[in-house]
């Protein structure tokens, strides 16, 4: 925080050569624009982050009740897209 000085006069001009008073005084704290941006961001991926987890939980969830109802040539690939659902929930949940 940067600190501000504030000089007092006492009503006095400094034409009058009469020693002027400095006193510290806390004004304001500078906020970096983008520190802001970035927590702005952050919260924006951190939200969206959160949407998609729960639309891939959801597919996951329907791709398992497709795989039980599927033929047994399907299986297969059916596994594979659920293996890799699993995955990427998995990593999305470690970005949060």
């Amino acid at each position: 925080m940067r600190v501000l000085r504030a000089t007092f006069l006492d009503g006095q001009t400094c034409r009058d050569k009469i020693p002027c008073v400095s006193v510290v005084c806390r004004v304001a704290e500078i906020i970096d624009f983008q520190d802001v941006l970035r927590q702005r961001a952050r919260r924006r991926e951190h939200a969206l982050t959160t949407r998609c987890l729960a639309l891939m939980e959801e597919c996951l969830a329907v791709s398992r009740i497709a795989y039980a109802g599927a033929p047994f040539d399907e299986r297969g690939a059916r596994a594979v897209k659920i293996r890799q659902l699993e995955d990427l929930i998995t990593y999305a949940a470690n970005l949060l």
